[in-house]
């Protein structure tokens, strides 16, 4: 590379996204630009796709927990009013697969990408057509088949068909991973479900993390433990504590 980079961001889907004099473009392992730095703003590939954003300035508050409060500005400098980002989708080549713009747009993943259009969700295909209509109030990116969907504020599940799998009933809801979906009641309790929204660990817990390599990490209620100094505990997929602390 010649160019003088801002920003390297980590290898994904086999190319990492390098930021260059405010602009995004991709490099492939061996350091060469395979997508030059041209879009204003850019993800990192997933499922062969990036989201990028090609027409600015604007402004767009980032998918994350303290997103909202931290509003991205791109393609511009600070001051005055802009409007909100519009998003689209690049392959391999750079090429953009639509001139259609999205109001929000979150990672491909299975083949299928949860994109906004005014206020209701749906999910598009790598032609960029519309593979499931836009009907949720929000939606995540798919894993292990199915997709966290909203609906009346309440979250459930769906499958790449558009099906509901899983009626939304749960105030907290988390992505599926090894089976096993973790949800909330809002107040502080959560649980454990299987891909028909059936609970599989009876117990609840006063926090929990998604399963990796079989084990899960918890926070206990108060009282579920007989010893008072152990607050927390590692579980397998059957519920029982191989370590607590």
């Amino acid at each position: 590379m010649s160019s003088p980079t801002d920003y390297v961001y980590a290898f994904s889907d086999g190319l990492a996204m390098i930021e260059v004099k405010g602009k995004f473009g991709y490099i492939d392992r061996s350091g060469e630009f395979v997508i030059k730095p041209q879009f204003l703003d850019g993800i990192s590939f997933s499922d062969g796709m990036a989201r990028v954003v090609t027409e600015g300035p604007c402004i767009y508050f980032p998918d994350s927990g303290c997103g909202f409060a931290n509003p991205r500005l791109v393609g511009g400098k600070e001051g005055g009013n802009r409007p909100s980002c519009k998003f689209t989708y690049i392959d391999k080549t750079g090429e953009v697969i639509t001139p259609r713009r999205f109001d929000y747009a979150r990672d491909f993943s299975e083949g299928l990408a949860p994109v906004r259009l005014g206020t209701l969700w749906g999910f598009i295909d790598k032609t960029a057509s519309l593979a499931i209509p836009l009907r949720f109030e929000d939606a995540e990116s798919f894993s292990s088949g199915l997709s966290r969907i909203q609906m009346n504020g309440l979250y459930g599940y769906a499958d790449k068909s558009g099906a509901i799998v899983a009626a939304p009933q749960y105030k907290y809801a988390e992505s599926f991973s090894e089976g096993f979906a973790v949800v909330g009641d809002g107040e502080g309790r959560f649980w454990y479900v299987d891909k028909r929204g059936n609970q599989t660990i009876q117990a609840q817990f006063a926090a929990a993390s998604p399963f990796f390599k079989g084990l899960a990490h918890v926070k206990l209620l108060s009282g579920n433990s007989a010893d008072p100094s152990v607050s927390f505990a590692y579980i397998d997929a059957g519920g029982r504590p191989v370590f607590r602390y």
